[in-house]
């Protein structure tokens, strides 16, 4: 009887102890797969903080490039004035020729050296084609910055977490899981920080050589409106001069006057005594004066 007892006592105890041991076991599994969920919960946050850090790269060098060609887009406005400046001058001559045969010669001899709009138009879009072309360059460090960053994201970081869950993927490694993920995580937000700080100095760079950029397009836009202007106004003049007679009077072979009296070719005849009195109505004779013969 005292033998059954005994018996029973320890079958009792090794339930008992199986029921605890049971216990044991799956209290330190369920912290186990605890454990990993806060870790996959971790390195999931700080995959989206890296993921938010490629976006914002992209939409500054995306925002920067926009930027400075809206800045180049600009020379546009300057582009059309210039354009209608050439019409106006066109315009201009239009009823000069309707005067006379004369004056019409006078303008088709000299309305070739205002600049041709096709001229102007192609002068000013190779300005302007060389500033737009410019804009990759611009951001040719800024765009290897970002790549650089993401091989760390996709590489190095993403290499560290899958050996830290391999090394320890045990219950009893639990601790050293995530003391292996949370060296990953400093290390790359470590990464990050000096990737971010050389970012926003070739940013600020980028900025510079982009005014620089913007300086040389306004110099080559203006040496082109410079020109055509000049060009106009010579041409006004020159046939202003041709329509009251004085045109090319420095060609007169050693003399040349001041006082200049236009005389039509018609009104000249050899055979007559008298001409047209090119003193008429003067208040003195000067001390020279030139027929320029028309």
């Amino acid at each position: 009887m005292a033998c059954i007892k005994i018996f029973a006592f320890l079958t009792l105890l090794a339930l008992a102890k199986a029921q605890q041991n049971f216990h044991t076991a799956h209290m330190e599994h369920n912290a186990h797969r605890e454990s990993l969920v806060r870790n996959d919960d971790y390195i999931d946050a700080h995959r989206r903080q890296y993921a938010f850090n490629i976006w914002y790269y992209d939409v500054q060098i995306n925002e920067f490039k926009a930027s400075y060609l809206d800045r180049v887009k600009g020379m546009e406005y300057q582009k059309d004035s210039l354009l209608i400046e050439i019409d106006r001058a066109d315009e201009k001559l239009y009823p000069i020729k309707l005067l006379s045969d004369f004056s019409k010669s006078c303008v088709n001899k000299y309305e070739a050296i205002i600049p041709a709009k096709e001229w102007a138009k192609t002068e000013m879009d190779r300005c302007m084609s060389q500033a737009s072309n410019k804009v990759d360059y611009l951001v040719t460090y800024m765009v290897s910055t970002n790549r650089t960053l993401q091989n760390q994201y996709s590489n190095v970081f993403e290499k560290q977490v899958a050996s830290c869950e391999t090394r320890f993927n045990t219950s009893s490694l639990a601790v050293n899981q995530t003391l292996c993920l949370s060296n990953a995580v400093a290390e790359t937000n470590t990464f990050t920080q000096n990737n971010q700080k050389t970012f926003s100095t070739q940013l600020e760079e980028a900025h510079n050589d982009a005014n620089i950029n913007i300086k040389a397009l306004h110099e080559c836009s203006f040496a082109v409106q410079n020109t055509t202007l000049i060009k106009i106004s010579e041409a006004n003049t020159r046939i202003d001069r041709c329509v009251y007679g004085i045109d090319d009077c420095t060609q007169c072979q050693g003399h040349f006057c001041t006082d200049v009296y236009p005389i039509s070719s018609s009104k000249i005849d050899p055979k007559n005594p008298t001409m047209a009195n090119p003193f008429y109505g003067r208040s003195e004779t000067g001390s020279c004066l030139m027929l320029n013969i028309y």
